[in-house]
């Protein structure tokens, strides 16, 4: 993906206020939504007020530019793809993703539309989000080797929630043991494919502290960024995800003493003993901070 994103705004794409509204929210990346921000009657006019915007605004927007399409076995969805390719998104997000059977599917279609609108010259990625059905859940394992297009996956919870017919996704601010297996299947799933994890919009929109707890146990975790459901959240989540003073001088630190060891597999820094694993967080630290590995 562009940049190392920290926050993801999904914007609904039927509003010509929360669309203009969006270009001051401060996201990283804008996730113009046609799949359920959008009522099933509204799907066609949201497309050409989506449309309209990125003609007035593309060219000047500062955040990477993402679209949610409907899901592969729905009727918008090749109407959505030809909406949107022209306009050059940085990537397609995928909802209902079940394996990266799907992934490879996208990227196909996407390979058509690009080579059709834009002479073959673009190469949007894809972001699936891979959690929203068990199905999807079972199917995590199956991205190892995805289509270079792949640059993340993302968890999802009110999708899970409705598949399993759970009625709450949480007890407290705590997720429940279903929802926490998929949220950690996914962040696994990622580091194995070698792409990017995001984490799940929250649903509590009026709980700052929720999302400030949310935002700081991802990035604990190893997601590389969260979503977001409201332009309120992305403060908190912005800060959540920027490396910590100490944590940039460690790093520094650890690839100081490698480069003085040279090949060596483990050096001493202070009173620890650190090695090859430690020189690698150091080097994925670093490069959220400098911007190159």
């Amino acid at each position: 993906m562009p940049g190392h994103l920290r926050s993801l705004l999904f914007v609904p794409a039927d509003s010509d206020r929360k669309l203009e509204a969006s270009l001051r929210s401060g996201a990283d990346a804008l996730v113009f939504d046609l799949e359920d921000a959008v009522p099933e009657e509204g799907k066609g006019e949201a497309r050409k007020r989506l449309s309209a915007f990125l003609d007035a605004h593309r060219e000047s927007m500062a955040a990477s530019f993402f679209v949610r399409i409907n899901g592969l076995a729905t009727a918008h969805m090749l109407d959505d793809l030809a909406c949107v390719v022209r306009h050059c998104p940085d990537a397609v997000v995928l909802p209902k993703c079940r394996s990266v059977e799907d992934v490879h599917r996208l990227s196909d279609f996407l390979c058509a539309y690009e080579h059709i609108l834009l002479g073959g010259k673009q190469q949007t990625g894809i972001i699936a989000m891979a959690t929203e059905t068990s199905e999807g859940v079972f199917g995590l394992s199956s991205y190892r080797n995805a289509p270079m297009r792949l640059r993340a996956l993302m968890w999802g919870v009110d999708d899970l929630a409705a598949d399993l017919g759970a009625f709450s996704s949480h007890a407290g601010r705590e997720l429940t043991p279903p929802f926490s297996v998929a949220r950690t299947m996914c962040l696994l799933a990622a580091a194995q494919a070698g792409v990017d994890a995001i984490d799940a919009v929250s649903t509590k929109l009026g709980d700052e502290a929720q999302i400030v707890a949310e935002a700081a146990q991802a990035r604990r975790d190893g997601f590389v960024a969260k979503a977001a459901g409201h332009p309120d959240h992305i403060a908190a989540i912005n800060r959540a995800f920027l490396p910590k003073e100490e944590e940039v001088v460690w790093a520094r630190s650890v690839v100081a003493a490698f480069s003085k060891v040279g090949a060596s597999g483990v050096v001493r820094l202070g009173d620890t003993m650190i090695d090859r694993p430690h020189l690698r967080l150091a080097h994925r630290i670093l490069c959220r901070v400098d911007g190159e590995d």
